[in-house]
Parts: structure tokens; C-alpha cells; sequence
């Protein structure tokens, strides 16, 4: 709640400036009123939240219990992990993942500006990203008496994750020098996540838990199609600081920083993704082109 608060304070600071008229700087660059577009990439940072998600723990909905659980499933692993250590008798799931993580992502990213007045505009952006989370957890066995062998084997949990964000923003342009514009946008946000696959990787066999969630396994039987999409909307606010270059008055490189407040994983088709308010950040750079490019190539 405090966290809306903050950015409802701020986004009312910068509407209330909007009525100050600054004079006409016959110097200033960047200044013609029309549309700015924009295309741009760099790095994506989450919360690790959700992250756990994907540890294969008994609490979530899609968890390593629905390969050890399943008997043929079960004998597929025991064959497994016996091929490598013959002198295994029984096994079981040991210890899960507890601090799991999100990689660094790419992120790119599409958007247009409407520049109603010198300083001011309102901004859509678009951002694409993918993300993945690995781990590792263990199969425990006994070990032969007499004998100093593991009584463990080391496996992989992997999942890989998609998110898309809309930014609707409105972006105040500062004029210091013809060349340096630092710049502020403020805005809500909508988002939408997809989980693109989670596998556990057993004695480097892959074993998908997406499907082994939506579907009993079952040898030699066909297997139902898995109709859940695992994707689900959300919502959320940005605040993005930036300095834009100004190389003329049709082009300009404006490497930014945005803090992002996400809510994540809004519908049933994820279940057990938390939706907690988290900061996300994003550093990129854009290229951005003015409409005055555009007209003259007409």
C-alpha cells in the first residue's frame, strides 16, 4: 500500500508542475510537438518471489511429486539413477531448492510518444521479456555399509518464463542544453506472464511437469493435450529516468532506467503464482525517431 502511495504522490507532483508555462528557447532542440517512436533493448531484473515457484516443492501445484508419485514414472527414475549407481536398493526425493532465482533477461521494447506540448507527452510502451530459474535438488538413497559412496545424486530443475508489459505513461522533458534532455515518465502498467516450460532433468533425461500436472502418465496411452495456457494477466506502475542524446531534431539515444511495481499471475491457469506487489528494474537504451523523420521522406 505504501508503495502505491509513493507513486500516486509523485505522479501528482508532475501533473501539478504541468501548469507552469516555461518561455520559448529559440536554442532548444527536441522540441517540435507531434510523435517520437521508439525501439530499444537491454537488461531485465526481477524479484525473485516467484521464483520458488519452480523448486519442485510439495506446496506447489506442479512439484516433483507428480513424477515420484506416478509408478511408471517412478521405475523410469529408479532405472535412471541405478545405471549410474548400481548399488542403489531404494530411493527418495531429498532435499528441494529454498532460495531459487531468477537469470538476468533481455529485454526489448517498442514504443510511440504523442509530444502535446515542449515538455510534455504521453507515452505506450511495449517491453518483451524471458526469463529463466534453475536449481537443484536431490534423489537420496542408502548407502552400502562399509562402503564411502554418495548416498545422494545431484539433479536439475529448470524453468523458463515470458512476460510482457504495457506502459501508458506521461513523460515530462527537461531542457538544461540543446544536446542533454534529462527526462521522467510516469505511468500504470499491464502486464501478462506465460510459463513456458518447467522440466526436472534426471540423470540427464528431461521430464516435463507442465504436462505431468495437467495429465496422469500412463505408458503406451495417449497422452490428453494440455489446454491450459499457464499465462495470466496482471497489473502494475512504472516510473522510468532517462537522458535523452539529442543527435538533430529527427534522432536521439536515450539510455533510461525504469523501477517497475508488478502485480503478476492474476487467474487460475497459473495456480499458487503469488501476485504481491514486487519492484522489477529495467536498463535499456532506445533509438528514438521523431515524426519530422518520417514526413521528410515523404
Amino acid at each position: 500500500m505504501k508503495n502505491w502511495v509513493l507513486f500516486c504522490f509523485l505522479f501528482v507532483l508532475l501533473s501539478s508542475s504541468f501548469a507552469q508555462k516555461s518561455k520559448k528557447d529559440p536554442n532548444d532542440t527536441w522540441s517540435t510537438l507531434g510523435f517520437d517512436f521508439n525501439v530499444g533493448g537491454g537488461f531485465y531484473l526481477s524479484d525473485n518471489t516467484n521464483a520458488n515457484y519452480y523448486n519442485g516443492a510439495p506446496n506447489n501445484e506442479v512439484n516433483l511429486g507428480l513424477l515420484f508419485n506416478n509408478t511408471y514414472r517412478f521405475n523410469e527414475i529408479a532405472i535412471l539413477v541405478r545405471d549410474n549407481y548400481p548399488y542403489v536398493d531404494s530411493l527418495w526425493l531429498g532435499d528441494y531448492p529454498t532460495n531459487m532465482k531468477y537469470s538476468l533477461g533481455m529485454n526489448i521494447g517498442l514504443g510511440v510518444k504523442y509530444k502535446f506540448r515542449k515538455n510534455w507527452g504521453i507515452s505506450i510502451n511495449y517491453s518483451h521479456v524471458k526469463l529463466s530459474a534453475s536449481d537443484q535438488f536431490l534423489i537420496k538413497f542408502d548407502q552400502p555399509i562399509g562402503n564411502q559412496r554418495n548416498d545422494y545424486a545431484i539433479e536439475t530443475l529448470i524453468a523458463k518464463e515470458e512476460r510482457s508489459f504495457f506502459d501508458i505513461s506521461i513523460a515530462h522533458l527537461f531542457h538544461p542544453s540543446p544536446i542533454l534532455k534529462p527526462f521522467v515518465e510516469i505511468g500504470f502498467q499491464f502486464n501478462y506472464v506465460k510459463v513456458k516450460s518447467f522440466e526436472a532433468i534426471i540423470e540427464e533425461t528431461h521430464f516435463d511437469l507442465l504436462s505431468s500436472a495437467s495429465s496422469i502418465y500412463v505408458p503406451g496411452q495417449q497422452t490428453n493435450p494440455n489446454y491450459r495456457n499457464w499465462a495470466a494477466p496482471g497489473y502494475g506502475a512504472s516510473i522510468t529516468g532517462g537522458l535523452k542524446i539529442v543527435f538533430n531534431e529527427t534522432f536521439s539515444i536515450d539510455p533510461l532506467f525504469t523501477l517497475s511495481l508488478s502485480s503478476l499471475g492474476h487467474s487460475d491457469n497459473i495456480p499458487g503464482y503469488k501476485t504481491d506487489l514486487t519492484f522489477n528494474y529495467i536498463f535499456m537504451v532506445r533509438l528514438v525517431a521523431s515524426d519530422l523523420f518520417y514526413s521528410q521522406m515523404k
